[in-house]
């Protein structure tokens, strides 16, 4: 089955490939581009609305899953329709929120709308298993209201970590490809026959792999609201179809099995990280949640500690991969080496991370050269 999943990942790949620079031409031929301002990095007008190839990437992935008959069981629900009308309906949202920033109101009601489509078409968080707690079950009222609230939080939280060229696209094939890892490796009773989340999590892989040569800094074009929401949405249906369906521990899965219900958190944790820090920052300083200053992002953070733009992401990078890593590997290695080579591994990061200071570099001297190809807005 492994290699219909890599061929689905990479039709997302090259469709991305192709997609995005005739996207490109469109928008500069329209005038679709991001002006500089007071909360953005970029000194000069970029060109947006990179989101459209990927989610033409991501749906052209998905379809080609039906040419596999190992595959093509996931379709015969409607899951896979809700996931790409919701995504379709962020898109629009990010899209206008582009070209005419939107009201928070308006941006919240359009997300809680697209994840009810989500949540009807089957997408639900249903059963939990907990150890020494046990199955626990969802009435439906409990059921909605959590698979909501999990999705409308998952589509702002990437698009909170999408403040730099190629950062949101990044981190989003790193929690996908580990999400896929470890879903591949889960007994048949944890998601059950035909799964949708290791399909889902492939093509997003793909999708997002094609578009980084065109991302990453200095950007060509940015995704925009119009990418970061249906990345976020994604991965939330990506998610809750691992999580939310099985209704026993499995116990064949040993340590695979025990922490599946906490595993997104780990997956997407720089997204979720930040989203956390950014909220309670701007409530401890009175201001509005959706709104608020650039540096309070971990990622403005990296470049305030001396980071050029370029090595602040792949610093994001490998927090990320460590993270992902380490818990699709947590199962296969005897307790001792996993712990000595995780803490290894963190603290290599963790002097990456600090290297500027220990080096008394100033983000004046390692920033400059790189400022022009910055990205994204605050939020």
């Amino acid at each position: 089955m492994t290699p219909a999943y890599l061929i689905v990942a990479g039709v997302g790949m090259l469709v991305a490939l192709a997609c995005t620079p005739l996207l490109r031409a469109v928008v500069v031929k329209l005038g679709g581009f991001d002006i500089p301002s007071d909360s953005k990095l970029h000194l000069t007008p970029k060109p947006t609305y990179g989101g459209v190839a990927i989610y033409i990437a991501f749906a052209v992935a998905m379809a080609s899953a039906t040419l596999f008959r190992s595959l093509r069981g996931a379709f015969r629900f409607s899951e896979v329709g809700g996931l790409l009308l919701g995504g379709f309906i962020v898109m629009v949202i990010g899209a206008l929120d582009d070209h005419h920033d939107l009201s928070r109101p308006a941006r919240l009601a359009g997300e809680f709308f697209a994840a009810g489509i989500l949540y009807l078409s089957g997408v639900q968080m249903s059963f939990f298993w907990l150890p020494a707690i046990g199955v626990i079950s969802l009435s439906p009222d409990i059921s909605a209201v959590l698979t909501m609230v999990w999705i409308v939080l998952l589509t702002n939280a990437v698009n909170y970590i999408d403040g730099l060229d190629g950062l949101a696209a990044g981190l989003t094939t790193i929690a996908s490809g580990a999400l896929f890892a470890y879903s591949v490796r889960l007994p048949a009773q944890f998601l059950g026959p035909d799964p949708l989340a290791p399909l889902v999590a492939v093509a997003l892989v793909g999708a997002c792999i094609g578009f980084l040569p065109y991302n990453f800094n200095p950007a060509r074009i940015f995704m925009g609201d119009t990418g970061a929401y249906p990345l976020g949405f994604f991965c939330a249906g990506a998610t809750i179809s691992m999580i939310g369906r099985f209704s026993s521990p499995g116990l064949a899965a040993g340590r695979v099995g025990l922490p599946l219900v906490f595993t997104p958190i780990v997956f997407l944790a720089l997204p979720l990280g930040n989203f956390v820090l950014v909220t309670i920052d701007r409530l401890r300083k009175g201001q509005p949640v959706m709104v608020g200053e650039r540096d309070q992002h971990i990622h403005y953070r990296l470049l305030e500690l001396g980071h050029t733009h370029r090595r602040a992401v792949l610093v994001m990078y490998c927090w990320a991969l460590v993270l992902a890593v380490g818990l699709v590997v947590a199962g296969t290695l005897p307790s001792g080496r996993f712990v000595l080579a995780f803490a290894a591994a963190v603290g290599t990061i963790a002097l990456l991370t600090l290297a500027p200071r220990l080096w008394g570099t100033s983000p004046e001297e390692t920033g400059a050269s790189e400022e022009t190809g910055a990205s994204a807005e605050v939020d």
